[in-house]
């Protein structure tokens, strides 16, 4: 008798439960005011090329609304534009369709007011949950494993959710008053006293993959 042959069942691609997927509306917010630099001084950091494409990239993997930079800085809304232009040629279309699908997540805000109006108005008025990360643990710092199951929990209404990143070395206090969930860090095998400096880039993947990933 020959060795056994796999039996493969006829599973359809999107079969996956319901129960398994996370379908509250989100969205990615990362911040260039509200910030703080090395010795603890407010300032305004600068949009980089890295965060758009990279970020835009595992939005659009895991589902993301929209991917909103909130700068109240003009040259740097310029900036973007010009690069962001670039991929909406024709020929880039035609070159590299997945990264222009990608990028064309991205919205320029100058203030976080403006994201909060944008998700209200996709929403019929609801009110959006505030979710900060932070590489700092605060004492009502929420594991992603408990978010995601509040997330997946039937009885939750279909509040959108606006994830916030920082840029610099953190969001300020000052942000703070605008937060509802504040997400524990991303730490590696040496834990909270073991190196802990992620790229945003980074950290915004590892994030989304726990939260909505499978």
């Amino acid at each position: 008798m020959g060795p056994m042959l796999p039996i493969f069942l006829n599973i359809p691609k999107n079969s996956a439960k319901r129960q398994d997927l996370v379908l509250v509306p989100v969205y990615l917010t990362l911040l260039h005011t509200h910030i703080r630099n090395r010795h603890g001084a407010l300032v305004t950091t600068a949009v980089t090329n890295m965060d758009l494409h990279d970020i835009s990239r595992s939005a659009r993997t895991y589902g993301v609304k929209s991917f909103f930079l909130v700068t109240p800085i003009v040259d740097q809304h310029e900036l973007v534009e010009r690069i962001l232009g670039h991929w909406r040629t024709e020929q880039s279309k035609a070159y590299h369709p997945d990264r222009v699908e990608a990028l064309s997540l991205i919205r320029m805000v100058k203030s976080f007011e403006e994201v909060k109006s944008i998700v209200r108005t996709n929403h019929g008025g609801a009110e959006p949950e505030v979710v900060l990360t932070d590489a700092k643990r605060f004492p009502n710092s929420i594991s992603y494993a408990e978010y995601r199951n509040e997330l997946l929990n039937p009885a939750r209404s279909n509040r959108p959710v606006i994830l916030v990143f920082g840029t610099g070395w953190g969001v300020s206090d000052s942000f703070y008053p605008e937060v509802h969930r504040i997400l524990a860090p991303v730490y590696g095998p040496e834990g909270a006293e073991g190196y802990n400096h992620l790229s945003v880039r980074a950290a915004a993947a590892i994030i989304l993959d726990r939260l909505f990933g499978k």
